[in-house]
């Protein structure tokens, strides 16, 4: 089946069993994806970087702010939900751009020993296998079912932490 069969999630529906506790736990990859960007930011000095990340840590935030409002009053304020599925790639992208216009501030190969490093690359690993479901999550999954959305916030709330504590390791 494809994505739009499998998710049910239109302008008209308003989630059954989205929770104040489902909104608090989704908070959790939204505050490490921010201590994430933070700490790369102060690795690597690039403005465009910078940008991209405030646009994904933004994005996260109105998304944790549309389930807040559909747990608490039960509506469905289509703008912020639908709004990720905009902001996340530009601001992925503008993070990719900042990778190859600012390369010269890039040392590759401490960046390699950072990421295969032990116990670091565990932690890597496990967040990008992590990212890897998440991805295969949207296209094979419906996230108006709350078991669903519990299932995606607990493996990115996993990942996030892992890349965050790869991030201090390195």
């Amino acid at each position: 089946m494809n994505k739009k069969s499998k998710n049910k999630m239109t302008k008209d529906t308003i989630p059954e069993g989205f929770t104040v506790s489902m909104t608090i736990a989704d908070m959790i990859p939204v505050v490490f994806f921010g201590l994430s960007a933070i700490r790369i930011g102060s690795l690597f000095e690039s403005t465009l970087f910078v940008a991209g990340s405030l646009i994904c840590l933004f994005s996260g935030v109105v998304k944790v702010l549309w389930k807040l409002v559909v747990a608490v009053s039960k509506r469905n304020i289509w703008p912020m939900f639908v709004q990720m599925r905009i902001l996340m790639p530009v601001g992925f992208l503008t993070l990719l751009i900042a990778l190859i216009a600012d390369r010269g501030k890039l040392n590759a190969s401490a960046i390699m020993a950072g990421l295969t490093g032990f116990p670091a690359c565990i932690f890597f690993g496990t967040g990008i296998l992590g990212m890897v479901l998440m991805t295969v999550f949207a296209f094979k999954m419906d996230s108006s079912d709350p078991k669903v959305n519990w299932l995606e916030q607990t493996i990115n709330g996993i990942a996030q932490m892992c890349f965050f504590a790869g991030l201090l390791l390195v």
